[in-house]
């Protein structure tokens, strides 16, 4: 394999995989190598990111004494990791139908193989790399000598990584040489993306069925009997059973490494060619005979959701991620109980449904990406006789409406798992509703203002703007205001309980002030705009 090949490849598959932070580093003048070395930084700080937002809500746990927390956490990264890696392997592969491109070049299967699961890589190692921080704190609170501890969680989670990507790749690769595949790919794929997210909830289901146990210190979980073998590696590493876990995962590595090689790189450019041909050739839609304007417009609204990967992205960001946090609390055996909190507290339940909803509703929400799905059609209706304010309102309340029925399961899951009264879960979802409202209207205006209508694959559309860094950014510093305003008003409540409900009407008048401003300011910046 040509090293330099191989590096001219990932280069641009780098350059393809966030053209908006690439067009933005080449105004700054940044080219060639530096380009790329810049390009490589985003994912480094992605990681690191990643690691601090979800990795320190467990450094309070001695994993060394708790194989229950060990294999919880290990499993549900796993999933994690799976269901990224699935998406990640369509979208590089084949939703970026770029191998036209390749074909009249000098590169080999394996160069372009290569270059792109390595992208892939790139994109799975932020979602994956709290798997690293585990192992090391298993192993060095094991009383295993630092260095070798870091050595043994390097090598174990590259192996995992490594059996993740190879078993996905076999399993994406393998549908393309259905027929069923070729002529319906993507009803195919998203029944796989679908299954995928499934499998991630009855996986988390049957987790948390498990009994908890008191270890004296901290409250333990029933363990997964599958993930016990790599606890005992960080813990009793010179055991027999600790040797044949490494000798079992060295050995299957090997043996999918070579199944990869045997299925996917020998046939990569012949399964490709027939996948984008079929894309090319395929048959234009019936439209059924609609008279309706607005029937006509919602249909073609809900044909926008049929994209390949957006219902697995959208659940990976908008709801599996919160889980983890979410999960971290409440499923770990020391979940508060707030049945015994009065009205008081209808306040502060629903600004931390506010709160909670403008750190859910982010720059990869469906509703700050509605407009940009439309893709050239979105030239093709504004030519058309329709007022586009009713178009993109339309719009609007359809990714605002899904968007509420993610965040309403979220804080009613929250409200039920804490066992709080009826009427702080009403204030909770009221609060949820309304701050989704003014989280909708900041993202679709910038959906609007950021459109990308040449885009291959939907990651592109969530890294515009500040890319993955500034959404990780942007998460961790609404996560600090909200948690601030809560507990502050939290406080304020226990303090003074005498004076709560003055409290709570300052708050509330104070809300309805922001909220009636940024109200009109949306609409007169854009609404208004649109007219």
């Amino acid at each position: 394999m040509h090293k330099s090949q191989l590096r001219v490849l990932l280069a641009v598959n780098l350059r393809l995989l966030n053209p908006q932070l690439t067009d933005r580093l080449r105004k700054k003048g940044a080219s060639g190598s530096a380009l790329s070395k810049k390009l490589m930084r985003q994912f480094y700080l992605n990681a690191l990111m990643f690691l601090g937002i979800y990795g320190l809500t467990m450094l309070a746990f001695d994993f060394s004494k708790l194989p229950g927390m060990f294999t919880f956490y290990v499993a549900l990264f796993i999933l994690l990791g799976v269901s990224q890696s699935i998406s990640g392997i369509y979208n590089v592969f084949f939703a970026g139908n770029d191998l036209v491109e390749y074909l009249p070049l000098p590169f080999r299967n394996q160069e372009i193989f290569m270059s792109k699961i390595l992208v892939v890589i790139f994109n799975t190692v932020p979602f994956t790399i709290p798997l690293l921080l585990i192992f090391i704190m298993t192993a060095t609170r094991a009383g295993i000598f630092v260095v070798l501890g870091v050595l043994m969680a390097v090598l174990m989670y590259g192996l995992i990584l490594s059996l993740l990507l190879c078993l996905c790749a076999l399993i994406v690769f393998g549908l393309t040489k259905l027929t069923v595949f070729r002529t319906h790919q993507k009803m195919v794929m998203n029944v796989m993306l679908g299954l995928n997210a499934v499998l991630v909830l009855v996986g988390l289901y049957f987790m948390n069925r498990g009994s908890s146990s008191d270890t004296g210190t901290q409250v333990d979980r029933a363990a997964l009997p599958l993930l016990i073998p790599i606890f005992k590696v960080f813990t009793t590493p010179l055991t027999m059973t600790s040797l044949l876990t490494w000798a079992s995962l060295i050995v299957i590595s090997l043996i999918l490494f070579a199944l990869t090689g045997r299925f996917v790189l020998t046939h990569l450019a012949e399964q490709l060619t027939q996948v984008n041909s079929v894309l090319v050739a395929t048959p234009p839609r019936r439209h059924s005979r609609q008279h309706n304007r607005n029937k006509i417009l919602r249909t073609y609204q809900f044909q926008l959701l049929k994209e390949p990967s957006l219902a697995l992205q959208l659940f990976t960001d908008s709801i599996l991620l919160p889980l983890i946090l979410v999960g971290t609390v409440f499923f770990s055996g020391t979940a508060p109980n707030f049945s015994r909190l009065s009205l008081n507290w209808l306040g502060v339940w629903f600004v931390s449904g506010m709160a909670g909803a403008i750190v859910n509703v982010n720059q990869t929400s469906l509703v700050g990406n509605l407009i940009s799905l439309d893709k050239m059609n979105f030239d093709f209706v504004r030519a058309l006789p329709i007022p586009m304010s009713r178009y993109l309102r339309q719009k609007f309340y359809l990714g605002y409406w899904f968007q509420i029925m993610i965040n309403g399961v979220m804080v009613l899951v929250v409200g039920i798992a804490g066992r709080a009264p009826l009427a702080l879960d009403l204030a909770l979802i009221l609060g949820a509703a309304w701050g989704t409202y003014l989280a909708a209207q900041h993202y679709f205006k910038r959906d609007y203002q950021l459109r990308l209508t040449n885009w291959t694959n939907v990651t592109q559309l969530f890294n515009r703007g500040g890319g993955n860094l500034g959404l990780m950014l942007n998460l961790l510093a609404c996560s600090i205001v909200g948690v601030l305003t809560s507990v502050i008003y939290s406080v304020l409540i226990q303090l003074f309980a005498a004076a709560a409900m003055l409290i709570n009407i300052i708050v509330l008048v104070g809300v309805g002030i922001i909220s009636a401003g940024l109200v009109w300011h949306y609409y007169k910046t854009f609404w208004q705009q649109l007219d």
